[in-house]
């Protein structure tokens, strides 16, 4: 019976986990976003302590809406020639401020990496022996290193990023041989779904290509 009930907790807990963070994720936009701009549209009155809460939250939520359709009426200008023009004429200004200016540039280059807009940073799925011999961790090939910067046998090395479970936005990166890696058959998103899931998310197919002694050719090009 005690089985019975923790089986059924999980499975409840599995199916409401989705909605649960949905709601977080939106209640945490009309806190931090709406609510700013709220008390900036309607003054003291979204201040009052008197009004009702469901009429306060809903002028945040309204508040919430606005910004969404700002930003995304800032998406579609950006799309044509005046809105170009108005962003470049931005960071012109932007440039000219020191401090603003290493700011906005290091916060564009991090969203310009991982934006989808971008060419694919992220080359192939590859398994790596990492943190150290015997023991292996999914990686991303991105490209091959610097130069100047070779191995100890002065061979060409590939740019591996590790990142971490469950938040892939932080890892490691690593220079390794091309043919050391072992290439894996998923795609990047369902390699990305197994590290955020810990390795409790599988895809129908997996598995490595080939292996340490069978060479990479396809990875090993990415060094040249």
């Amino acid at each position: 019976m005690l089985r019975s009930l923790r089986n059924a907790f999980l499975s409840g807990l599995l199916v409401t986990l989705p909605l649960g963070i949905t709601l977080f994720v939106l209640l945490f936009l009309v806190d931090h976003l709406g609510s700013p701009l709220s008390r900036l549209l309607f003054g003291q009155y979204a201040m009052a302590r008197h009004i009702p809460a469901a009429l306060s939250f809903a002028m945040d939520l309204l508040s919430t809406v606005i910004i969404v359709a700002a930003l995304t009426g800032v998406g579609y200008i950006s799309r044509y020639v005046v809105g170009r023009f108005f962003i470049r004429g931005t960071e012109r200004i932007i440039d000219r401020l020191p401090f603003i200016r290493m700011l906005y540039g290091t916060s564009k280059q991090i969203i310009g990496t991982f934006s989808d807009g971008r060419r694919a940073i992220f080359q192939k799925a590859v398994l790596v022996e990492f943190p150290r011999n015997g023991l292996y961790a999914i990686g991303f090939l991105t490209g091959g290193c610097p130069d100047g910067l070779q191995g100890p046998g002065r061979e060409s090395l590939v740019s591996v990023f590790v990142p971490t479970t469950p938040n892939p936005t932080s890892g490691f990166l690593l220079y390794v041989p091309a043919e050391v890696l072992i290439p894996l058959a998923m795609s990047i998103g369902d390699a990305m779904k197994a590290i955020i899931s810990g390795g409790t998310f599988s895809p129908s197919s997996n598995g490595a290509q080939g292996g340490v002694e069978d060479g990479v050719p396809d990875v090993a090009g990415a060094g040249q």
